[in-house]
């Protein structure tokens, strides 16, 4: 799954066994967890999934970590693309991460489920499945004797960063893990798709975790207008908020993966003509003005069809800079 960045640490655990065999201090290695999967958010909303799995890669840091607080370190989940994790993408941050003293949590919906395909395969897998997949895969973590349950970070790139952005909803949060306390302490997304929210009446809209938004400005799936509404939408919810953007203005998709070569690829599905859909408690379309209409599905689909296509292509100076501002990020909001 990791090629040669977890040499020497793979061991499979099957479903259930981690409970069965509770981690020890020193357990790295992939453990495969079960993992419901939904056919769409509205399924989410409603309970209905079909079984699945998922795999959490466990790395530690070189001890003793600058990180830790009364013997546990922070520790950092990765979430990956709809193009699956990739020792390039993905990969790349687990080094710098290590180094900087977390452990890092290397996400898999891919790989156990068998799915082999997926950024122009409609329906392939749902963004909602690995959301549910992160916080479940946090539960696991948060029993490993070394990690600090209360340090533990998310960034994610693409689908990662809405795994990532959405795992901060309070709804979301608490459809998975019901009443648990536990919950995401800092979140950095980059270029997450700016499509939903979450409303939650009655309660808080988010966890009230800080995060950080990295975004392209030349990336069809981040319309700048469409994701400072969501930002907007949910600062009116909730005043306190504590999540900031930054944006490169010459980057597009992908700009952090040296492997992406610039290009429009028009079967890769986008909803940037979609209006804000909060698929949250309250069930809505949210148009520019702000009115407030109710969700139509056939709309829905027509308008992500109408959206198809997006860029993607390198940009060195983003994917450094970016780098830079998660670790930094992380070091303030993860700190002992």
């Amino acid at each position: 799954m990791r090629g040669g960045v977890a040499a020497g640490l793979i061991m499979v655990w099957l479903a259930g066994s981690a409970a069965a065999q509770p981690f020890g201090q020193t357990s790295t290695g992939t453990f495969v967890f079960d993992a419901p999967t939904y056919e769409h958010y509205g399924a989410f909303r409603g309970g209905q999934s079909q079984p699945g799995k998922a795999s959490l890669t466990i790395w530690l840091p070189p001890m003793p970590s600058p990180t830790m607080r009364d013997g546990r370190v922070a520790a950092v989940m990765i979430g990956h693309s709809i193009g699956g994790w990739r020792d390039g993408s993905e990969g790349v941050y687990v080094k710098p991460l290590l180094d900087s003293g977390y452990a890092v949590l290397g996400l898999d919906h891919f790989g156990p489920r068998g799915i082999k395909r997926a950024a122009d395969v409609p329906g392939a897998i749902s963004p909602i499945t690995p959301v549910s997949d992160a916080l479940l895969a946090l539960k696991l973590a948060a029993t490993h004797p070394a990690i600090d349950p209360t340090r533990i970070g998310v960034m994610g790139l693409s689908m990662g960063g809405i795994t990532s952005e959405h795992s901060a909803y309070e709804f979301v949060r608490r459809k998975v893990l019901g009443d648990s306390n536990l919950k995401f302490a800092a979140h950095v997304p980059f270029y997450a798709p700016c499509a939903n929210m979450f409303s939650n009446t009655g309660g808080p809209l988010t966890t009230g975790a800080p995060m950080l938004k990295l975004y392209g400005g030349k990336d069809e799936t981040t319309p700048r207008e469409k994701c400072e509404r969501i930002d907007a939408l949910a600062r009116a919810a909730e005043p306190g908020l504590r999540w900031q953007s930054h944006w490169y203005a010459d980057a597009y998709h992908a700009w952090e993966n040296p492997a992406t070569k610039p290009a429009f690829h028009p079967n890769h599905v986008n909803a940037r003509k979609c209006p804000v859909t909060d698929v949250g408690s309250r069930v809505r379309f949210i148009d520019p003005d702000g009115r407030e209409r109710p969700f139509d599905a056939q709309e829905l689909q027509a308008c992500i069809k109408a959206s198809s296509g997006y860029s993607m292509g390198y940009s060195p100076e983003a994917a450094a800079d970016a780098r830079q501002r998660m670790l930094a990020f992380f070091a303030v909001h993860l700190k002992p």
